[in-house]
């Protein structure tokens, strides 16, 4: 579902000089880039985040799920980078999108910042019918660059006819 999705500016996906971990899927890995007040200039999508943008959030067709992801952040100290992981949904009664999951987990850093493994982040059963996900990485308090690969994502509504809407409206 990629395709369909607005990503914040400050995401990067190519392939990469040298960086402190190794892709699952290479050549490639997505990264996150922050400015240097912590934010990178996001448009109509929040730092960090990956959503169906503010034109799609009240259509279903394009609400999706999120499963896992491998992540790293640039750190060589432990205990790594805390990662606040958010996903929004949206609500009709605001016709707004709404804050609906929000998860902090440690991930230790690279200490020798050349071919680390990415790690696995399991979102289990929690993360549907999202309008946006939202990953930031935080090193006593200042945010982080950070990598991801192998996002896992699904669609919320697999019915023939929001599959139809969504080839339809390919961006």
């Amino acid at each position: 579902p990629y395709h369909h999705f607005t990503f914040a500016q400050g995401f990067v996906y190519a392939p990469l000089p040298p960086v402190p971990f190794r892709p699952i899927s290479p050549p490639h890995m997505a990264v996150f880039i922050t400015n240097s007040s912590g934010a990178a200039n996001v448009g109509l999508v929040r730092p960090g985040e990956i959503g169906d943008g503010p034109l799609l959030a009240r259509q279903q067709a394009f609400w999706f799920n999120a499963y896992g992801v491998y992540i790293g952040c640039n750190n060589f100290e432990q205990p790594g980078c805390l990662y606040e992981i958010s996903g929004y949904v949206y609500d009709a009664t605001i016709r707004a999108e709404v804050l609906a999951y929000q998860r902090n987990i440690f991930v230790s850093g690279c200490p020798i910042y050349h071919g680390c493994p990415l790690t696995r982040v399991e979102f289990g059963h929690t993360l549907t019918g999202l309008t946006g996900f939202q990953i930031r990485a935080f090193h006593e308090g200042y945010q982080r660059i950070w990598y991801m690969d192998d996002l896992s994502l699904g669609w919320y509504d697999n019915s023939c006819a929001a599959g139809r809407l969504r080839a339809v409206s390919r961006r």
